[in-house]
């Protein structure tokens, strides 16, 4: 796998169990994840395989991926990590759910008929769930998933900085969950094409908010600067610079020394 799917797979299990909730409608927990690595040749991988738990002690086995692109063989893919399960000695229900999360209309198949047998599966189309429902929530994890949703025509960026002012109301107190959680948006934010907008909405805040409640700055100071410069603190300063920042904003926001961020910033034409 490269390096898009390690990621994709670290978001999707931090969010698995408040995407049960609030899209699937299921409570559940999590008894233990399921090694999902065909022994076939292309060495393809589900996104989530869990066996999960209800309130009332039903067990199945969830499988559940996200999707960024149409892709007209889904149902046969899907169809393979079925039988793959079942040839695998898995014996528990088990319950396929893909979520659509593109920036392109959907036009998947969620079935196939083929003669005297058939096969489906459930097809969620982001698309479709208004955003404002997740953003109304109180879980941090539900401001993640709003990125994804219908913004109902409004303006992307007004949205953006709705979104992420209600997550620092949230989680501002923790460093860490803050962080983490703005990593995950922006992440998914590129499933939308909003990634350019996102990055600017974060920079716009950065001059609004307590500069100390942001991600990128406690980047830079939990890591210490013998790690020489965090990706993430990096690309905060471009950012910060294209927004035409100060150099003394640029450097109480980020950390760096004034020689670090000249570096980074774009050579001059005579």
């Amino acid at each position: 796998m490269g390096h898009t799917d390690i990621i994709s797979k670290q978001l999707i299990r931090r969010l698995v169990r408040v995407m049960a909730h609030y899209i699937l409608g299921l409570e559940l927990k999590v008894i233990k994840e399921l090694r999902t690595e065909s022994e076939r040749v292309e060495h393809r991988f589900a996104d989530i395989v869990m066996l999960v738990e209800t309130p009332d002690g039903q067990r199945f086995v969830l499988h559940l991926e996200l999707q960024d692109s149409n892709d007209p063989t889904m149902p046969y893919r899907n169809l393979r990590y079925y039988t793959d399960l079942r040839l695998a000695g898995i014996k528990n229900p088990i319950r396929q759910f893909v979520i659509y999360t593109g920036k392109d209309p959907l036009n998947m198949q969620d079935c196939i008929e083929d003669g005297g047998w058939s096969y489906s599966y459930s097809l969620i189309d982001m698309h479709r769930l208004d955003c404002e429902q997740f953003i109304n929530q109180n879980t941090p994890e539900a401001l993640v998933i709003a990125v994804l949703c219908d913004f109902k025509g409004k303006d992307e960026k007004l949205v953006l900085r709705k979104i992420m002012r209600r997550l620092i109301e949230l989680v501002g107190g923790d460093k860490r969950a803050l962080r983490n959680h703005i990593k995950m948006m922006e992440h998914l934010s590129g499933n939308r094409g909003l990634t350019d907008k996102f990055k600017a909405v974060e920079v716009e805040m950065l001059r609004e908010v307590d500069i100390e409640k942001m991600p990128s700055y406690q980047i830079g100071m939990e890591r210490g600067r013998d790690e020489g410069i965090d990706e993430g603190v990096r690309q905060v300063a471009i950012n910060c610079i294209n927004q035409g920042m100060t150099l003394d904003s640029i450097i109480k926001i980020t950390g760096l020394s004034k020689d670090e961020i000249q570096d980074l910033m774009p050579p001059k034409h005579h």
